[in-house]
């Protein structure tokens, strides 16, 4: 799978939760539960997804982006942002931090400079 630019992975990020966003934004009617569920794990996926391209803390901040594009695309009187701010605080930011984790966990596990015998890593 290829690596995605560190630098491109925010823009693609909030194309992707803009789609998602006014994708519920745009639906006056119900959705069926299978559809929401597989809408809700890609929306995970994404989240992962994000913190291990960037893989840096810092990231964690753009859990902030859905809950903006949700309050522009319902309004204030709207209960869509409230929704996606509770989705963003669990499980949104923790997805998009155990990405960053994973990241340097796959960084450390795979460490090629000649020090890696100091950090505890096993020589095969």
């Amino acid at each position: 799978m290829p690596d995605i630019d560190p630098r491109k992975a925010p823009t693609y990020y909030i194309l992707l939760m803009a789609l998602w966003v006014y994708g519920f934004a745009a639906i006056d009617r119900d959705l069926p539960a299978p559809v929401v569920f597989l809408s809700l794990l890609a929306a995970g996926a994404v989240q992962v997804g994000l913190g291990y391209a960037i893989g840096r803390w810092e990231a964690v901040a753009m859990a902030a982006v859905p809950v903006l594009l949700a309050l522009a695309a319902g309004g204030r009187a709207s209960g869509l942002w409230i929704t996606v701010a509770v989705l963003m605080v669990f499980p949104g930011a923790p997805l998009i931090a155990l990405g960053v984790y994973a990241r340097r966990w796959h960084a450390e596990r795979h460490d090629d400079s000649p020090d890696a015998w100091l950090y505890g890593e096993n020589s095969d």
